[in-house]
Formats: structure tokens, C-alpha cells, sequence
């Protein structure tokens, strides 16, 4: 594991988003595992019903030198976890209905950020890894609003029923399959 300074205040707001040539917000996460491999790390949502279980994922930002390197930093915030990346899991695009929205000033096609309205529909794009989890801390940046719990293959399956993207980086994983 390498030995970071980590930063105790979660980076918020999508100022520093990075979006694909298309218009897709570039999203980077970890499927984080037990040194086992039997069981995935699952934390709370930080949207609407808490008690949705999601993986630790968000955006690649523009002043980061590598989506392993975002995937590494949301582990830390939202999970509160450090490790090594054992795997790249590929990018799963987000098939889910999007929301409609208008190109109004995407800083990759060259004038901003999105906003709601009539036009283009953009997705998300999850560039994914394994991680092997090394340490977890007690106080993390997010830890006053997210909890996290070890879960199985099998109860992964269950609580992510409607997240499809992140399925398949589970199951692009190497955890133990035990069904």
C-alpha cells in the first residue's frame, strides 16, 4: 500500500468533471475486496433513500492524472478505505434511462456544464478497478454521512438490483462467486 497525507474534506461539486468526447460524465470507481476475496465493501447512498447499498465511485476530475487515480481518492472518501488496485475492470457505460438534457456549456465540447432541458442525453461512463482493501480508518471524510459493511456475492446481487453498471463491475471482479 502506498502512504498517502489523505485529506479529511471530501472534494464536492462537478467544477473539475471530466466528460467523454460524447458528452458522458466520466465516472471512476472500486469494486473493493476483502483479502479473500469473499466478500465486496458496500457503503450507504449519499442520495435520497440511505439505505441503498452503492460501491464507492464518482468523478474523474480534470486535476486528477488518471481514473485509477480518482477511483483510489473515492474509495478514500466515501469508504474510508486505502489498498492497491489489483485489476482494471473495463468501462461499463451507465444504461439506466437518462435524464434529458441540453449541452449548454460542456467544457469537453467547449462551452460548459449541463443543464436540464430538451436535446442531448448524456451518460455516465464507469471506469472501474479491483481493489484489494489494506487498511480501513475509523474517521473518513464521509463518514459522518455514509456507512459501509462487508457484503457476499450473493447479497451484493440482491441490494444492487437496480444499478446494473455497478453489477457488472462486480461481477467483472475476481470475489468468490458462491451463489
Amino acid at each position: 500500500m502506498q502512504s498517502t497525507a489523505r485529506q479529511m474534506i471530501a472534494r464536492q461539486g462537478r467544477e473539475k468533471q471530466r466528460y467523454s468526447a460524447t458528452g458522458a460524465r466520466m465516472v471512476a470507481g472500486v469494486v473493493a475486496l476483502s483479502p479473500d476475496k469473499r466478500k465486496i465493501l458496500v457503503i450507504s447512498s449519499s442520495k435520497g433513500n440511505r439505505s441503498k447499498a452503492v460501491i464507492p465511485k464518482g468523478g474523474y476530475e480534470t486535476d486528477e492524472a488518471s481514473a485509477q487515480a480518482a477511483a483510489l481518492r473515492e474509495a478514500w472518501e466515501e469508504a474510508g478505505v486505502e489498498g492497491r488496485i489489483t485489476r482494471e475492470l473495463g468501462v461499463i457505460e451507465d444504461m439506466r434511462p437518462a435524464a434529458v438534457f441540453s449541452q449548454m456549456k460542456n467544457p469537453s465540447l467547449g462551452t460548459g456544464d449541463w443543464e436540464r432541458g430538451a436535446g442531448v442525453h448524456p451518460k455516465a461512463e464507469y471506469h472501474m478497478f479491483e481493489m484489494e482493501v489494506e487498511m480501513e480508518a475509523e474517521v473518513w471524510p464521509e463518514s459522518s454521512t455514509r456507512m459501509r459493511r462487508w457484503v457476499t456475492y450473493r447479497e451484493i446481487l440482491k441490494m444492487m438490483s437496480s444499478r446494473p453498471e455497478l453489477l457488472e463491475a462486480v461481477k467483472r471482479s475476481s470475489v468468490i462467486k458462491e451463489e
